[in-house]
């Protein structure tokens, strides 16, 4: 008995018969480099030595840091890949106030969001409000009282 046309097709796109099979090989084979590409390569494309260098100084409270990678050609309000944040909230949710101040000097923007929709100063009133360390409470008070100040 010859199979109709129609459950040929549904046999394949269900994987019931050997062009299925190959069909699937084929996108598997083919979606592991895509997705290597789309989540590795792609964003290193977008993210220069220069912006990751000044982000690991943001992060780090390294004001020299930012300078140099400012100097040398990073974007002050470039955002990460990943999770949208410019340098100026990963200094900003470490309490690293004097890098606040220096980042804020060479135009980052106050108002810049993350991929939550939440600005620097969100995120470092959201942290405070959960220190309960003495010392880090500090540092963040004083980050939220310099992002106060410089939002128009």
């Amino acid at each position: 008995m010859a199979s109709s046309p129609g459950s040929t097709i549904l046999y394949t796109l269900l994987g019931l018969n050997r062009a299925g099979r190959m069909l699937y090989l084929a996108v598997f084979v083919l979606a592991v480099p895509a997705l290597v590409a789309w989540f590795v390569v792609v964003p290193r494309l977008r993210f220069s030595d220069q912006d990751e260098q000044l982000f690991r100084a943001a992060r780090h409270g390294d004001s020299a840091g930012v300078a140099r990678a400012l100097d040398a050609g990073a974007d002050v309000n470039v955002a990460a890949p990943v999770d949208h944040r410019t340098a100026l909230s990963r200094a900003a949710i470490f309490g690293h106030v004097a890098v606040v101040r220096l980042l804020l000097e060479r135009g980052a923007d106050v108002n810049a969001r993350g991929s939550d929709g939440r600005s620097a100063l969100e995120i470092t009133t959201d942290a405070r409000a959960h220190e309960t360390n003495a010392a880090p409470g500090r540092a963040l008070d004083d980050v939220v009282a310099v992002l106060r100040e410089a939002k128009p």
